[in-house]
């Protein structure tokens, strides 16, 4: 097991059992304690960045479509999609051992 993979799942760096904060993870993103998904390292530095870059780079798509003329609704759904899965993979990329 790796130093990483015991600071994911010391129940000291979990608060309330859902929020994980650990200074001494690099990372900003983790693997969640449940077998399926990730979560933020709220005590890293630029997780509150990433945060706002995720949400950022999940609205802004559609906006811009939308302000550029596209009103399908079909369209809108594709770029939402889209910039989802960008954001899953970047995550995931995030989410690895340094």
């Amino acid at each position: 097991m790796s130093k990483y993979e015991t600071m994911r799942t010391d129940p000291a760096n979990w608060k309330l059992g859902i929020v994980y904060c650990c200074n001494d993870d690099p990372r900003i993103v983790v693997r969640n304690l449940l077998p399926l998904g990730w979560t933020w390292n709220f005590g890293h530095q630029k997780a509150y960045i990433a945060i706002l870059v995720a949400i950022a780079s999940l609205l802004a798509p559609p906006f811009m479509a939308w302000q550029m003329g596209v009103r399908s609704a079909l369209a809108i759904g594709i770029i939402i999609t889209v910039a989802f899965i960008a954001v899953v993979l970047v995550a995931s990329r995030l989410a690895r051992d340094p």
